[in-house]
């Protein structure tokens, strides 16, 4: 067994087996990793039907994104959090106009190929945004 245990699991059963392996081939191939910050994109005022069709979208084109075996992470964003600063925090909508709803982590091999793979990203059908950007592998 390999790992340590931990109730009767592996390190490697809890599905990190994947990423390893995904970080040994990227720097093998020299695939670079880039953040996808969606903004906007609101579905406040679909319809039933509408909202269906949307999640199926989603679905769709982050099944598209496993096939081609770049997607690495991502999940939606709740739209209450909390702006923090050195004077403290304070509750804020994040979600407001142009605040980030939510993200992906891919790996491609430049970021032509990043941008080709969010041409059909569902957020644009509520008008929304994909921001774009390289992540810095490397700790200095």
């Amino acid at each position: 067994m390999c790992g340590s245990e931990e109730n009767g699991e592996t390190f490697f059963d809890r599905g990190r087996w994947r990423q390893v392996e995904m970080l040994a081939l990227n720097k093998i191939l020299d695939m670079q990793e880039f953040i996808l910050l969606f903004r906007g994109g609101k579905t406040n005022e679909a319809t039933d039907e509408q909202l269906d069709n949307h999640e199926q979208s989603w679905d769709s084109w982050m099944d598209h994104l496993e096939a081609e075996g770049v997607l690495i992470d991502g999940l939606p964003m709740q739209d209450m959090g909390v702006i923090i600063t050195k004077d403290g925090m304070q509750e804020a909508d994040c979600g407001l106009q142009e605040g980030v709803t939510g993200y992906l982590i891919i790996e491609c091999k430049d970021i032509d190929h990043a941008t080709e793979l969010t041409n059909d990203c569902p957020i644009f059908e509520f008008d929304g945004k994909v921001e774009l950007r390289q992540l810095i592998n490397e700790r200095g």
